[in-house]
């Protein structure tokens, strides 16, 4: 059995509730984090904290956003009579990365 100071041990059980992170990637995440300068750790935080606090979905499509409507459903350009069904956010950036949709999601 590892056996870890407290803190790390919450540390590592944190990361092994990111989804793909086994036991073993989250020690080694974990001591990454430990053997990295404090300022480094410091950004890492912040920048969860300012995604979680800071991305919306859009009201519209589902989309991550910083504003209650997303760039894609904002955008006049966009061709409005075509709608791409999509689950999940990932898909909607999948199809995006195409550069071939240039209608709205849903």
């Amino acid at each position: 059995m590892d056996s870890y100071p407290k803190s790390v041990a919450e540390l590592i059980e944190e990361f092994e509730k990111l989804p793909s992170i086994g036991h073993k990637t989250a020690v080694r995440l974990a001591f990454h984090v430990l053997n990295s300068p404090m300022e480094n750790a410091k950004q890492f935080s912040d920048a969860i904290i300012n995604a979680k606090v800071s991305t919306k979905f859009c009201s519209i499509c589902g989309n991550m956003s910083e504003t209650d409507i997303c760039g894609i459903c904002g955008n006049e350009k966009r061709d409005k009579s075509k709608i791409c069904v999509v689950s999940e956010v990932k898909d909607l950036l999948a199809m995006e990365r195409t550069h071939e949709f240039n209608g709205v999601y849903h």
